[in-house]
């Protein structure tokens, strides 16, 4: 059987029996073991899916919760409903409600150097980022962004890369307390590995352009540019060193969700997917449990060392597609994606990467 027939068959595999696959994953509020009360935690594409069901656990357990959310309104709503919820759950656990909207749209490079400032100048931790925006404009036309990127490379990879870059000092600032770490949760898909490696003469498509390669192609890149930055991280030598190896980055496949990637689809595929898929796929808050494990399990990142740190949609560490684990790659990747976002990285973040690459 070729490559090809094997990564189709495992995907299908998993969209017909993923219910079965997951059916001993608890409920998201019994994930994890970690008290995460206080922290601040940034989730971005947190208005609908899987992001929107993080940030209600995430706010049920008491954290410092940043909406990065490209609509305000849909922000404010959305803010609003948590509150709510942690009225009614609060009981006699005192409640700091401390939820915060910021604006970020991952379509602009710009967006996300604005938001990146806006929260170093707050001069606080950051303990857990979830890169959990993403598209798949599944058998829609090919759609370029900034004249420049095609959308699936800008918002799935390009975009969350750069945000992690300029982040760096607030995690860092997290992972320099005692005993403290930071983490970098990046919502990736088992359709990474229908990507067999990064089109660098041509990573827009502009031949031979399908979206599903593009969607395979940017979560490839985007754990192959994570393996590089845990690998770059643990290089860094002097008073940031010991922190930076506390900067803890997984990768994780969500499972197969009833979401709204189909709306680029005709009405009547949208309709028929609504009825009969959510008999078989996960909903939101099923895929969301292994972003809240990769965050709130003490073991996590030790757990998935040998496995360049990715799970499953069943909260286990699993392996990668041969293509994620090209350390080559990795390094071919990252300094691709240095050379498109240094304009837009801040005198900090330079400091840092130059570090990295000593």
């Amino acid at each position: 059987m070729s490559r090809w027939a094997k990564d189709f068959a495992g995907v299908t595999y998993d969209v017909l029996f993923q219910r079965w696959i997951c059916r001993k994953v608890p409920a998201m509020r019994n994930i994890g073991d970690e008290d995460i009360v206080g922290l601040n935690v940034v989730v971005t594409g947190c208005t609908s899916g899987i992001g929107k069901a993080a940030a209600y656990e995430f706010a049920r357990r008491d954290c410092n919760l940043f909406l990065a959310c490209r609509n305000s309104s849909k922000g404010e709503k959305l803010r609003g409903e948590l509150l709510e919820m942690c009225r009614k759950e609060g009981g006699s656990k005192k409640r700091n409600n401390n939820i915060r909207i910021m604006i970020l749209d991952l379509s602009s490079l710009d967006s996300v150097v604005c938001f990146a400032k806006e929260f170093n100048s707050m001069k606080v931790p950051l303990d857990v980022l979830v890169n959990n925006a993403g598209v798949f404009a599944m058998g829609a036309p090919r759609t370029m962004c900034l004249g420049k990127y095609e959308l699936h490379l800008l918002t799935n990879f390009l975009s969350n890369g750069l945000l992690t870059l300029l982040l760096l000092p607030s995690l860092l600032r997290a992972a320099g307390s005692k005993g403290g770490k930071s983490k970098v949760i990046m919502v990736n898909s088992k359709l990474h590995q229908m990507c067999t490696g990064f089109k660098f003469g041509d990573p827009n498509f502009d031949k031979g352009y399908h979206s599903k390669k593009a969607y395979a192609q940017s979560k490839l890149a985007q754990f192959l540019f994570t393996n590089a930055l845990r690998t770059k991280l643990q290089s860094i030598e002097g008073a940031k060193g010991s922190a930076a190896s506390r900067v803890q980055l997984m990768t994780l496949h969500p499972g197969n969700v009833t979401t709204d990637v189909v709306r680029t689809l005709p009405n009547i595929v949208q309709k028929a997917y609504n009825t009969i898929m959510p008999l078989f796929l996960l909903s939101p808050e099923e895929g969301a449990r292994s972003t809240l494990f990769a965050a709130t399990a003490s073991t996590a990142n030790d757990d998935s060392k040998e496995v360049f740190n990715y799970f499953n949609s069943n909260c286990e560490p699993t392996m990668p597609s041969v293509e994620a684990r090209d350390p080559a790659e990795a390094q071919k990747v990252w300094e691709w994606t240095l050379g498109e976002v240094d304009p837009y990285l801040s005198k900090e973040a330079k400091e840092l990467v130059l570090a990295m690459n000593v």
